[in-house]
C-alpha cells in the first residue's frame, strides 16, 4: 500500500467530535473522449451504479449509449467556454479563470443538475471526458454535496483514440493525440488524493470481472449488484464487436504522428495499470506532464494563431455555404415556380387548340350553311335563264 493510499485512509477514519466521512460515493469516470469511457460506464451501471435520469441518446458512434447526462455535458461545455476554452482544446486551462467570479454560475447550475441527476443515490457514476479538463472544481462540488469521489482510469492506446476520433469528428491525429495528453495527465495529476483505480481499455475488455472487482478493492466502493448477477446483462453490452480501432505497441513506435511524450505517458500508465502505482512512477508521470506543459507555453501562441486563421476560414466557408444554399433554394423555388408558369402555359395553350379547333369547325359550318343557301336562292333563277333561254 502506498503513502498516499495510507493518509487517505487515515483521513477517511472517524474521530471523535469531528463529522462523519460521507457515506454517499461518486465515481468519476476519468479518460480521453474514445478511450473505453461508455463502456466502463456500461458496466458500472450494469453493476448497480446509479447513472442519470436524462442521458445522451445513442449516436452512430455509440449506438449502446454514453452513460453521461446530456445536461450536465451541456453545462461543462458552458463552464468550458467561459473558461477560455473547449472540449477539443489540448492547452492547458487557466486556473485563474476556471475558479473566477464568472464560473460561479457554472459552479451552481452544475451542483444543481447533479442533485436533479442522481436524487439521493447512495453510489452514482459521473462520466463526462470533459471533467478530466477540471477534476479540482468537480471535487470541490461533490464535497459541498458531503459525496465522497472516487476515481477510475482507463487508459487506451493513444493511436487508437486518434484513428476514433478522426473518423468520429475528422480530428488530424496529431491534435488528438495532443488532447490526449492533456486528459490522461490532467485527470491522472488531479485524482492523486482520491481513491482510485487506473485500467487498461484492452484488459477490461478481456476480462471485465478482474478489473470491477479490483476497483472495488482499490477503490472501497461497494457493488450494489454483484458481477456474478450482473453476467448476462454486461456480456449482452460489453462486446469487442465495437472495437473498430485496434493499434499495436509497434504501430506506435513507427507512427510519425506519435512523438516520444506520447510514447513514454502511455508506457507508465500502462505499467502503473498493469500493477501498482508507486512514487517513481508517479514522479516520472511529473516528468512527463512538465515538459507538455512547458511546450504548450512554447507552441500555443502560434497554434492560437494558426488555429484562429482556420477558424476564421472555417466561418468564411461557412458563409459561403450557406449564400451557396440561400442560392439553391432560390434557385429550386424559381424553378418550382417556372414549372408551375409551364403548366399553366400548358394548360392556356390546350385551351386555344380547342378554342381554335371550335373555331375551325363553326367555320366549316357556315360555310357548309351559305353554300346551301346559296344553292337554294340561285336554284329559281337558273330556272326562269332556262325558260328564257328556250323561248
Amino acid at each position: 500500500m502506498t503513502n498516499r493510499t495510507e493518509k487517505h485512509l487515515q483521513l477517511m477514519t472517524p474521530i471523535a467530535g469531528l463529522p462523519r466521512a460521507p457515506t454517499r460515493q461518486a465515481i468519476l469516470i476519468l479518460g480521453m473522449h474514445r478511450s473505453g469511457t461508455s463502456a466502463l460506464g456500461g458496466v458500472i451501471n450494469a453493476l448497480g451504479a446509479a447513472g442519470p435520469k436524462t442521458p445522451l441518446p445513442s449516436h452512430i458512434a455509440n449506438p449502446r449509449g454514453f452513460f453521461e447526462s446530456a445536461p450536465l455535458t451541456l453545462a461543462h461545455d458552458e463552464l468550458l467556454a467561459v473558461a477560455g476554452s473547449s472540449w477539443h482544446d489540448w492547452r492547458q486551462l487557466n486556473q485563474q479563470r476556471i475558479n473566477s467570479e464568472a464560473t460561479e454560475p457554472y459552479r451552481q447550475k452544475i451542483k444543481q443538475l447533479l442533485i436533479d441527476e442522481f436524487g439521493d443515490e447512495p453510489l452514482i457514476v459521473i462520466k463526462d471526458p470533459r471533467t478530466c479538463r477540471f477534476v479540482p472544481f468537480m471535487s470541490s462540488i461533490l464535497d459541498e454535496m458531503n459525496v465522497s469521489p472516487v476515481a477510475l482510469l482507463p487508459i487506451r492506446n493513444p493511436l487508437e483514440v486518434a484513428y476514433s476520433l478522426h473518423r468520429r469528428d475528422k480530428i488530424a491525429p496529431p491534435k488528438s493525440l495532443l488532447l490526449w495528453l492533456r486528459h490522461v495527465l490532467e485527470a491522472e495529476y488531479h485524482s492523486r488524493h482520491m481513491p482510485r483505480y487506473i485500467l487498461s481499455y484492452e484488459g477490461f475488455l478481456a476480462d471485465w470481472r478482474k478489473h470491477m472487482e479490483r476497483a472495488a478493492e482499490k477503490t472501497g466502493v461497494v457493488w450494489p449488484a454483484q458481477p456474478d448477477h450482473s453476467d448476462v446483462k454486461v456480456e449482452q453490452f460489453l462486446t469487442t464487436d465495437l472495437y473498430h480501432e485496434r493499434s499495436t505497441l509497434e504501430d506506435m513506435r513507427n507512427h510519425p504522428d506519435v512523438t516520444s511524450l506520447v510514447r513514454e505517458t502511455y508506457q507508465i500508465l500502462t505499467t502503473i495499470a498493469a500493477g501498482d502505482e508507486d512514487d517513481g512512477l508517479l514522479a516520472q508521470l511529473d516528468v512527463m506532464r512538465t515538459r507538455f506543459d512547458e511546450a504548450c507555453e512554447t507552441f500555443s501562441a502560434a497554434m492560437a494563431t494558426e488555429e484562429s486563421a482556420v477558424a476564421q476560414l472555417r466561418g468564411e466557408l461557412s458563409a459561403r455555404g450557406t449564400e451557396t444554399e440561400q442560392i439553391r433554394q432560390e434557385n429550386s423555388k424559381l424553378a418550382s415556380f417556372l414549372e408551375q408558369q409551364s403548366v399553366t402555359v400548358r394548360g392556356l395553350t390546350a385551351e386555344r387548340d380547342a378554342l381554335l379547333r371550335d373555331r375551325d369547325w363553326i367555320v366549316n359550318e357556315r360555310d357548309a350553311l351559305l353554300t346551301s343557301r346559296s344553292w337554294r336562292l340561285t336554284a329559281p333563277l337558273r330556272q326562269i335563264r332556262r325558260l328564257f333561254a328556250r323561248g
